[in-house]
C-alpha cells in the first residue's frame, strides 16, 4: 500500500473509532497523553513541573499502559513532559503506539529535537515545539541561551521530514506583547503557531492565571488572532478557543469537559488523571495496579472547575465534541502550514 492510501485508510479507520465511541455514549479513551517524566533540562520562570520529577514508569509498564489503551480504542497518542526526549525509549514508545495504529504527537522544548528527528519521523504524526516569543524572549524565560535556536531547528527540520509541525506559546507579561513575531515565524518558517494563557500551577488548576496576566491583555490576543487568521497567518487556535479568551478569568465549567470521559493523562508513576490541571484536585486511580484501561474508566465525572484555556486540552474537547469549526480547524492543522 502506497504512503498515501495508507495515511488514508489510518484516518478512515480512526474516524470510524471516533464516530462509534461518541455513538455509543461509553467513556472511551480516545486520545491520552502520556507524560514519560517530570524532569526537564530548563527551567521556565512560568513552569513548576520540574519539581515534582520523582518516580517514574519503566520501558515495561510504559508500553503496557500503551497496550491496554490502544486495545480500549485509544486513537492519539500524546507523548509530554517535562522534557519526554530525556529519556532514552521515547523513541521506541511513540512507534509502539504508532505501530498499535494510533496517530502520535509530541510537545518538546525542542533542545533535543536535531538529534532524534530522523529516527522519530517515520512514526511521528505531529510535533509540537515549545516557543515563547523572539530569541531574547524566549531564551530568558526559559533559562538557557540558545534554546530559540534549537527549538527553530526542530521546527524547520521536522516539516522538512513531512512531521506536520506547530509552536507553543505560554503567555504571560513576558511575550503579551510578541504575538506579531510569534506569528510572523511560524508563517515565514511552515508551522503552525498555538498560544495559551500561563497558569499559577501546572497541576493545580483551582489557583487560576498568572497573576499578572490581565483579562484585557488575553482579550486584546484574541482581537490580534481573529484579525491574523483573516489575514491568512498559521494561527493554530480554532474559532472557539478563541472566543474563549475573551472569557478571562475564568473559561467555563470543567463539567462539560470531555477530559475523563473521551481523554486523559498518563502521569509519570502510574497514575491516570483526567488532565494535569485536576491533579491537585483528588485521588486518582493508578493504573499500574489495576490497569490503564481499568484506570480511565474510574476517572468519573463530571469534574468541578472554572473551566481553563490550554490549548491541547481545549481543542482535544472541541474536536470530541463534533464542535464544526473545531474539526475543520483540525484537519487542516494536519495538513501542514
Amino acid at each position: 500500500m502506497s504512503g498515501r492510501l495508507k495515511t488514508t485508510a489510518n484516518a478512515l479507520r480512526r474516524g470510524a473509532g471516533i464516530a462509534a465511541a461518541l455513538a455509543s455514549g461509553r467513556p472511551t479513551p480516545l486520545s491520552i497523553t502520556f507524560i514519560l517524566t517530570h524532569r526537564c533540562n530548563l527551567r521556565c520562570d512560568y513552569c513548576d513541573v520540574p519539581t515534582a520529577a520523582a518516580e517514574e514508569m519503566n520501558t515495561a509498564a510504559v508500553e503496557r499502559a500503551i497496550d491496554e489503551l490502544l486495545a480500549a480504542g485509544l486513537v492519539r497518542a500524546s507523548f509530554s513532559g517535562g522534557e519526554a526526549l530525556l529519556r532514552a525509549d521515547a523513541p521506541a514508545l511513540i512507534a509502539r503506539a504508532h505501530a498499535g495504529g494510533a496517530m502520535t504527537s509530541l510537545n518538546t522544548n525542542g533542545w533535543l529535537g536535531p538529534g532524534q528527528l530522523e529516527t522519530l519521523a517515520p512514526v511521528l504524526d505531529q510535533l509540537m515545539v515549545s516557543l515563547d516569543g523572539p530569541a531574547a524572549v524566549h531564551d530568558r524565560v526559559r533559562g538557557k541561551a540558545g534554546g530559540h535556536k534549537r527549538a527553530l531547528e526542530t521546527l524547520i527540520q521536522a516539516a522538512d521530514l513531512g512531521i506536520a509541525t506547530s509552536s507553543i506559546a505560554v503567555l504571560g507579561p513576558w511575550n503579551v506583547d510578541h504575538l506579531d513575531a510569534i506569528l510572523t515565524s511560524a508563517a515565514e518558517h511552515g508551522y503552525w503557531a498555538y498560544v495559551q494563557p500561563a497558569m499559577r500551577s501546572c497541576f493545580d488548576g483551582r489557583l487560576g492565571l498568572e497573576p499578572a496576566l490581565s483579562s484585557g491583555a488575553l482579550a486584546g490576543v484574541a482581537d490580534r488572532l481573529e484579525a491574523a487568521r483573516k489575514q491568512g497567518l498559521p494561527v493554530g487556535a480554532s474559532p472557539g478557543f478563541i472566543d474563549l479568551l475573551r472569557r478571562a478569568p475564568h473559561f467555563g465549567d470543567c463539567g462539560t469537559c470531555q477530559a475523563g470521559r473521551r481523554f486523559a493523562t498518563v502521569m509519570p508513576e502510574g497514575f491516570m488523571v483526567p488532565c494535569h490541571l485536576q491533579t491537585a484536585a483528588g485521588s486518582w486511580p493508578d493504573g499500574r495496579e489495576q490497569g490503564f484501561d481499568v484506570a480511565f474508566t474510574q476517572l468519573g465525572g463530571p469534574l468541578v472547575g472554572r473551566g481553563c484555556a490550554i490549548a491541547p486540552y481545549q481543542e482535544a474537547d472541541r474536536v470530541l465534541k463534533l464542535e464544526p469549526r473545531a474539526v475543520v480547524a483540525a484537519l487542516w492543522r494536519l495538513r501542514g502550514a
